[in-house]
């Protein structure tokens, strides 16, 4: 039988050449199948959302303010917000609506109820579309919590009679707990007189809701000689308010009957 033979280096070059088309073959494959998962990695967004996003919140002189990104799912359709608020105890799992429909395509709202001191809230909301029995709500947005700051109050509140009237004097709060907070804004001021025959089951008044300065004194100049009166303050901090400081008095005006008669 007669064999044929092949040189050497031509069976050499024949095994590189199928070795390299091979090579060839595979990081052709490779490199599309690369590049084709590139490109769909950066066609892939994140898919509609039918409820409000971001949804944020931070304390403000009037209130604790939410704001939101609206649903990028027929976001024209929208037509309000319902606001919930929960207040984070170890016994609280019900949310309260703060506002049932704000009535307006606004992503913003704000809640000056959450006034706790110290107390922590989470929030959440969600969008509103078609109305009346036709309405549907959407699922929630993000939760969010935010804490409400304590203000200090004022203390060593006094009272003293003058002819002038009650003069009320008081030092500031400890202010070093601005970091997170409120300004103040003020005083607010309260009076009881002591009960007598005409007002035998007497009860706290304003007498200032907001004195708008941080004066630390106030005359009353609207006390009768023949009533004692007590006397409560509080500092007002934006939307917020401190505890009350201890009660001033009694002590008695200076307007007599017949004079208040004749004015």
């Amino acid at each position: 039988m007669h064999r044929t033979h092949f040189p050497a280096r031509a069976c050499q070059s024949v095994a590189l050449a199928v070795l390299a088309a091979a090579l060839l073959l595979f990081c052709s494959g490779s490199v599309l199948g690369q590049s084709d998962t590139q490109t769909d990695a950066s066609s892939t967004s994140a898919p509609p959302s039918e409820a409000p996003t971001s949804l944020a919140a931070s304390v403000q002189p009037a209130g604790v303010t939410l704001s939101w990104t609206a649903p990028t799912l027929d976001a024209d359709t929208v037509g309000g917000y319902r606001v919930s608020r929960k207040r984070i105890l170890e016994y609280a799992t019900t949310w309260t609506t703060v506002a049932e429909d704000t009535g307006q395509t606004d992503t913003s709202y704000v809640d000056a109820t959450a006034n706790v001191n110290g107390a922590k809230y989470e929030y959440r909301v969600s969008a509103l579309r078609g109305e009346g029995d036709d309405q549907t709500e959407s699922g929630y947005s993000n939760v969010v919590d935010v804490t409400i700051p304590n203000p200090p109050r004022p203390v060593d509140l006094t009272a003293t009679s003058t002819d002038n009237g009650v003069q009320l004097s008081w030092s500031a709060g400890h202010l070093s707990w601005q970091s997170v907070s409120l300004s103040l804004t003020g005083y607010e001021i309260r009076r009881i007189e002591t009960a007598h025959s005409d007002n035998p089951d007497p009860e706290w008044e304003v007498l200032v809701a907001n004195t708008n300065s941080s004066d630390t004194t106030h005359l009353d100049a609207t006390g009768y000689t023949t009533i004692e009166y007590s006397y409560a303050i509080r500092a007002v901090h934006g939307y917020l308010h401190s505890y009350w400081e201890g009660i001033a008095g009694p002590v008695s005006g200076h307007l007599t009957q017949m004079a208040s008669t004749e004015e």
